[in-house]
């Protein structure tokens, strides 16, 4: 007997030092995924979405995977890039119209409408700002130099976000690629999910994919859609900024709060112009574009809700936070089958066994 407590010592004393080792090594191996954990989940999300199109088109292709990856990424990246490309030079172009119009002395500002006045809010100080700058330019920007210095550092620091944000969906995208092609990763993935969730691994598999693809028809694809049409009226209307308003647009939607503050404010830009007949038709344009989402829900969602809109809402709100403009993608996916398999979990109660007596 006491022969054996040395040796029980011993052998506690290596379990505990197994078992640190292996957490430092989980612990070092996290710490370095960490920041590659937004894109390698968007890049999931992504692979499960355009799986059905990789999975066609390999067939069409013969079976050729890697060609079949490299046209759907290659497409991604384009549809992503080529309005980015846009978007930065017409940006650009203002900004150097509006830095040589300063230097020359050329630059005027229009003298706003009295009826700006009526706006609720701010209408008072955004007359009194677009008055000074039509009157004296130079001492309108004066005037107002300490909040037109935040406004551009709270804009730079908006550009610095999105272009981050940008560099971690082309990462995504290419991981993605890489995710369809790669039978090791797929088989990984299935064996991981089987492994936590035991015999409900199939069901959890299921409602995890089936989520994502809810999600992206129904929140995620009524918003890019709204915003399609939203920015046709933007543009089209020549309502100053109407990149970033649509952007802005898109965020809204997405979050279900749809563009309606936006449709508000240019309408009151709209009609501060001396065209009220435009304004009035492209205000009933604006109407209906923000009301699209309630025709749209139905034909994508099908019947049913997908989950509860606080669901939505809370995974929007903090994938925001905690991601940026990446997080307003992945936090309501993640977390919508983060409910879904809370509540098939909730469901599968065991059965109930009565016993009856012989009493």
């Amino acid at each position: 007997m006491e022969n054996s407590n040395p040796y029980k010592s011993k052998q506690i004393f290596e379990v505990i030092l197994q078992l640190g080792l292996i957490f430092l090594i989980l612990g070092f191996c996290i710490k370095l995924l960490l920041p590659f954990m937004m894109p390698i989940l968007w890049a999931i999300i992504l692979a499960i979405v355009f799986y059905p199109g990789f999975d066609f088109l390999q067939k069409k292709l013969k079976g050729r995977k890697s060609l079949a990856s490299f046209i759907i990424v290659a497409l991604l990246l384009i549809i992503i890039i080529a309005p980015t490309v846009l978007f930065v030079n017409s940006v650009t172009a203002s900004i150097v119209e509006l830095k040589a119009g300063v230097e020359s002395g050329t630059l005027k500002v229009a003298t706003p409408g009295q009826n700006i006045k009526d706006w609720p809010l701010i209408g008072e100080k955004a007359y009194d700002f677009l008055y000074s700058l039509s009157t004296d330019l130079k001492a309108g920007v004066l005037e107002y130099k300490e909040q037109i210095v935040e406004l551009s550092k709270k804009l730079l620091g908006s550009v610095l976000s999105s272009t981050v944000a940008l560099l971690q969906v082309i990462l995504s995208v290419i991981i993605a690629g890489v995710l369809m092609v790669s039978t090791s990763a797929q088989n990984l993935a299935t064996n991981f999910i089987k492994r936590i969730a035991g015999d409900s691994g199939d069901e959890f598999l299921n409602i995890s994919v089936s989520t994502v693809y809810q999600v992206v028809k129904g929140i995620l694809g009524v918003a890019i859609i709204q915003t399609l049409i939203q920015a046709v009226g933007l543009f089209g209307c020549g309502v100053p900024f109407a990149g970033v308003l649509t952007l802005l647009c898109l965020m809204l939607s997405i979050i279900q709060v749809g563009p309606i503050i936006i449709n508000l404010g240019v309408i009151a830009y709209l009609f501060s112009l001396d065209n009220t007949t435009a304004a009035a038709l492209w205000s009933v344009f604006f109407i209906l574009s923000g009301l699209s989402d309630n025709v749209l829900k139905p034909l994508l969602l099908g019947k049913g809700a997908l989950v509860p809109m606080l669901v939505i809402f809370l995974g929007v709100i903090g994938g925001f936070m905690m991601s940026g403009f990446v997080g307003l993608f992945v936090g309501p996916i993640i977390f919508s089958i983060g409910y879904k398999l809370f509540a098939a979990w909730m469901d599968d109660k065991p059965e109930t066994v009565i016993v009856q007596s012989d009493l």
